[in-house]
């Protein structure tokens, strides 16, 4: 933990950083996104940041998915619920770095765009759901990743100041929003393209391919 010298809190995104989710994400969505038609990285990343209710919302009002919103949300929920439970997986590393700075005795929380009851789930089945002081959601603080506000609520459960700070994310416009924000940040790659990766290292301070690779360092 060499590398984290100073810090005092980790802020975790978990889909595609804590959990091998991102599959089973894209799979509950090919279908609202081909009724859709094509969308843009920025209309995805609308959705992909918001709170569940409101990125079926946007589904259906916006580009006309789905009978209702609620339809659009019981599709996901048909989807994913089981899958958190009782089939996800750990990304590589993932446990052993989260369990390494707990026993530092850094308090963790993770901040996702995913519902509690998924990542209880998945957390949990995992074995690391223990190591974080909460779990911070956008529909349940009601605003999406790309607003300072739920940073900020993670940092009060936190209880640490944002240059001591650091938050662990997947997606470039998390990482670039976070940056912004005043935190460190630490991109993810995990196998992504080397444009996506490239995205990452233009606003975090350490961009790593796995988890894996910061285990005893």
């Amino acid at each position: 933990m060499k590398r984290f010298q100073g810090a005092k809190g980790f802020i975790f995104d978990c889909d595609g950083t804590l959990l091998d989710s991102l599959a089973a994400w894209d799979e509950a969505e090919r279908d609202l996104f081909a009724e859709s038609g094509p969308l843009t990285q920025e209309q995805e990343d609308e959705i992909h940041s918001a709170p569940i209710e409101e990125a079926a919302r946007i589904f259906h009002e916006k580009y006309g998915v789905g009978a209702s919103a609620d339809a659009v949300l019981a599709h996901l929920d048909d989807h994913l619920l089981r899958f958190y439970g009782e089939e996800s997986s750990p990304m590589p590393g993932a446990c052993e770095f989260v369990r390494a700075v707990a026993d530092a005795g850094m308090p963790c929380v993770v901040l996702s765009s995913s519902p509690r009851r998924y990542l209880e789930a998945g957390l949990r089945r995992a074995g690391i759901l223990d190591c974080f002081e909460d779990l911070v959601t956008t529909d349940e603080v009601g605003v999406s990743k790309q607003d300072f506000k739920i940073y900020q609520r993670a940092l009060d459960i936190l209880g640490t100041k944002r240059e001591q700070t650091w938050a662990v994310d997947d997606a470039p416009y998390a990482i670039a929003v976070m940056s912004d924000f005043g935190l460190r940040t630490m991109g993810v790659a995990a196998g992504c393209s080397k444009e996506r990766k490239q995205q990452l290292e233009e606003h975090a301070d350490i961009v790593v391919d796995w988890l894996s690779e910061l285990i005893d360092k």
